[in-house]
C-alpha cells in the first residue's frame, strides 16, 4: 500500500484523511441506521412516487447554474470577446464539481474554474475573479437566508432549542463571509506562494508563478476599489440562484403528496443552508443534506422519512449536475491535449518538409 512520505507534507495529509474517513464512517452509519429504522421499501416507494418530476427539478437547477454564472460574468472587468459564456458555465459546473466529491472548502473548485479558462483569461485575472465571485455567493446566500429566515422563523416557537441553533448558525455564516473578506484584503495569493515556497514545491518557487500571484492580489484589491457595483450585481445573481431552492422544496413535496406552504419551503431550505455552511468541510455534504432535511421536517410533523427522502432526492439532482461538470472537465481537458498535439505537430511536420527540401536539393546537385 502506497504511504505518505514523511516530513511537514505527509503529516498534513494524515490527518486531513482521517478526517474524511471518520465522516464517510458516520454517513454511512446514519443512511443504514436510518433505511433500517424507516425500512428501504419505503423510502424507494417515495422515489418512485416522485418519479419523472425529478427532471423538472434538474431542469430548474439549470437556472441557478446560469445565474451563478453570470454572477461570476459581472466580475471580470474586462472580459475577452474570445471567452464563450458556454465556456464560462462548464468551468463553473466542473469547479462545483470538485467541490462537492472533495473537502476543499470550496478552494479546489476556484482554482479548478481559473485554469479551464486560463487559455482565453489570464490566470491572475482567473484566480481573483474566482475568489470574489466565491465572496458574493456567500453573501448572496445570507440576503437570502435573512429574507427566508425573517417570513418562516415565527414558525419555530422562541423557546425551542432549533432557535437559538438557527440563530448561532446564522451569526456563523456571517462570521465566515467576513472572515473570507477580511483574508482577501491581505494580499492571501502572495501568502500562498510564500507558504508552497516554504513547503518546498518545486513547481511554484519561480518568479513567474510569485509575479502572477503579486498580480492577482493587485486585480483583487483593486476590483473592491473600483467596482462595487459590479460586486452587488454579483451578489444579486447568487441570491436569485438561492432563492430557486425554495421552490425545488415546495415541487419535491408535492410530488410526495405532501402539504407544502411557501413558508414550509423557505425554512426547510434556510436552515438546511445554514447546516451545510456549519459542515462545509464535508465532502458530498454527508449526513448534512439527509439528515438536516429529515431534522427540520420532522420538527415541522412531517410523516418520518419525509426528510430523508427530500434530501435523498436532491442528492439524486446534484449528483447528474456533478456528473456534467466532471463530463465538462473530461471534454476541456481533451480539448487542450487535442490542441498541445497539434502545436507539438506542427514543428515536427515543418521540420520533415525542409529535410525532404534539402533531399531533393542534394539530388538535384
Amino acid at each position: 500500500m502506497h504511504r505518505l512520505p514523511p516530513g511537514p507534507i505527509g503529516g498534513r495529509y494524515l490527518p486531513m484523511r482521517r478526517v474524511e474517513t471518520i465522516f464517510i464512517v458516520i454517513a454511512v452509519a446514519f443512511y443504514a441506521w436510518f433505511l433500517t429504522h424507516y425500512g428501504p421499501g419505503q423510502v424507494l416507494g417515495y422515489v418512485r412516487i416522485a418519479g419523472w418530476g425529478l427532471v423538472l427539478t434538474i431542469s430548474l437547477e439549470s437556472i441557478a447554474r446560469i445565474a451563478n454564472t453570470f454572477g461570476w460574468r459581472v466580475t471580470i472587468e474586462d472580459y475577452p470577446p474570445t471567452l464563450k459564456f458556454v465556456e464560462l458555465f462548464a468551468a463553473r459546473i466542473g469547479g462545483e464539481a470538485v467541490d462537492y466529491v472533495t473537502p476543499s472548502a470550496q478552494l479546489g473548485g476556484q482554482f479548478v474554474m481559473a485554469v479551464d479558462v486560463r487559455e482565453k483569461l489570464r490566470m491572475p485575472v482567473g484566480l481573483a475573479t474566482v475568489v470574489v465571485a466565491s465572496l458574493a455567493e456567500a453573501i448572496g446566500q445570507i440576503v437570502f437566508m435573512s429574507i427566508a429566515l425573517v417570513i418562516s422563523l415565527r414558525m419555530i416557537p422562541v423557546a425551542a432549542n432549533l432557535y437559538w441553533a438557527i440563530v448561532g448558525g446564522f451569526a456563523l455564516a456571517v462570521a465566515l463571509a467576513s472572515g473570507f473578506f477580511f483574508v482577501q484584503m491581505k494580499r492571501p495569493f502572495s501568502h500562498l506562494w510564500r507558504a508552497a515556497t516554504r513547503l518546498d514545491i518545486a513547481r511554484v518557487n519561480t518568479d513567474e508563478i510569485r509575479d502572477s500571484a503579486d498580480e492577482a492580489d493587485a486585480v483583487l484589491l483593486d476590483f473592491y476599489a473600483r467596482n462595487r457595483g459590479r460586486f452587488v450585481l454579483s451578489c444579486l445573481c447568487y441570491a436569485f440562484a438561492w432563492s430557486l431552492g425554495p421552490l425545488e422544496i415546495y415541487i419535491l413535496l408535492r410530488l410526495l403528496h405532501q402539504p407544502a406552504t411557501l413558508q414550509t419551503a423557505l425554512l426547510v431550505e434556510s436552515v438546511g443552508l445554514l447546516i451545510e455552511r456549519a459542515t462545509f468541510l464535508i465532502p458530498a455534504k454527508l449526513v448534512s443534506q439527509e439528515g438536516g432535511k429529515a431534522l427540520i421536517l420532522g420538527m415541522l410533523g412531517y410523516p418520518p422519512g419525509i426528510g430523508f427522502v427530500v434530501g435523498f432526492l436532491r442528492r439524486i439532482k446534484e449528483m447528474v449536475w456533478v456528473l456534467f461538470g466532471l463530463l465538462a472537465l473530461m471534454i476541456h481537458r481533451m480539448i487542450v491535449r487535442q490542441r498541445s498535439d497539434v502545436k507539438g505537430a506542427a514543428p515536427a511536420g515543418r521540420d520533415a518538409v525542409m529535410k525532404m527540401q534539402r533531399a531533393q536539393g542534394e539530388q538535384s546537385l
